[in-house]
This record gives C-alpha cells, structure tokens and sequence, in this order.
C-alpha cells in the first residue's frame, strides 16, 4: 500500500481549522483520550467475551448466539465512539501520527479488526448453534482478540516510538 496517496489530505487535515484547534490544547486532547479508551473498554470488553464463550470457557449454557445479541451493538457503540475520537485526536497531530509506523500498523490492523469482526466473527457468533464446530469458534474467537488486541498494542506503542 502507498501510504504517499493520503499525504495532501493528511496535510490538509493538520493545518485546518480543525487541526489547530484540536493541536493546541492538551486538555481537549486528554479528554479525547478518555473516550477514546472507553470505547476501547466497550468494544474490547464485548470481544473477549464473545471470544470466551466462542472458546466454550464461559457460559457454556448459553447458545452464543443469545449471548451475542446484546452484546453487539455496545461492541458497536464502543467503535463508533473510538473512531470519532481517534479522528479528532488525530487531526491534532495529523502529520506527526501519520509518519509513524506504530500509526500506519495500527490502522491496518483497525481495518481487519473492524472488517473481520462484522463479517467472519459476527457470522459465527450469530450462526446456529452447532453450525460450526469447536474447533471454528474457538479460532473464530482467538482471531478476534489478537486483531483487537494488537489493535490496542499498536496504539499504545504510538505514544513511545
């Protein structure tokens, strides 16, 4: 992928009005932050469980289809709200994130987190239960947590490299 075909919209959105409003106060940056990881809570804390249940390590009573249902559009709430706020924070430092592979590696794996969570791991939460073996959920399951997870390790990793 040719990260060079987002520079002039990358460079736009550093030196917006936007940009320099959100680049010129931390406060509104740290706050940002704070909603920021309480997304992450909401979206992570609905892919572990969904992932241990796949995994057949909780509730191992409970069809994980009935499971997932309501379990799912907070997973949703929690990404939207990450997204919006991943946005802004970005826009204050749009070229300073941008050059950095932690960034770069973080929104590649955001997108086949993001990808993979509402096709594969939704179709199989939500699939009949015994359609797919044990063996499928549990993969299933572990797949998503490693996507999500590096998605965080990565974003982490961006305030240290």
């Amino acid at each position: 992928m040719s990260w060079d075909l987002f520079n002039p919209l990358v460079s736009w959105l550093g030196t917006s009005p936007l940009g320099m409003w959100m680049g010129t106060s931390t406060a509104r940056i740290a706050w940002l932050f704070v909603f920021h990881l309480f997304g992450l809570i909401l979206l992570l804390g609905g892919v572990v469980f969904l992932s241990l249940r796949l995994m057949g390590l909780v509730q191992r009573t409970t069809a994980v289809a009935v499971a997932a249902r309501p379990v799912y559009p907070v997973m949703t709430i929690g990404l939207v709200l990450m997204v919006v706020t991943g946005g802004l924070i970005f826009a204050g430092g749009a070229v300073a994130y941008f050059e950095g592979t932690w960034f770069r590696l973080k929104m590649l794996l955001l997108v086949a987190a993001v990808v993979y969570t509402f096709t594969v791991f939704r179709s199989v939460a939500f699939a009949d239960e015994g359609r797919f073996g044990q063996a499928v959920n549990g993969v299933a399951g572990l797949v998503a947590l490693l996507l999500w997870f590096g998605v965080a390790w990565a974003g982490r990793a961006i305030a240290y490299f």
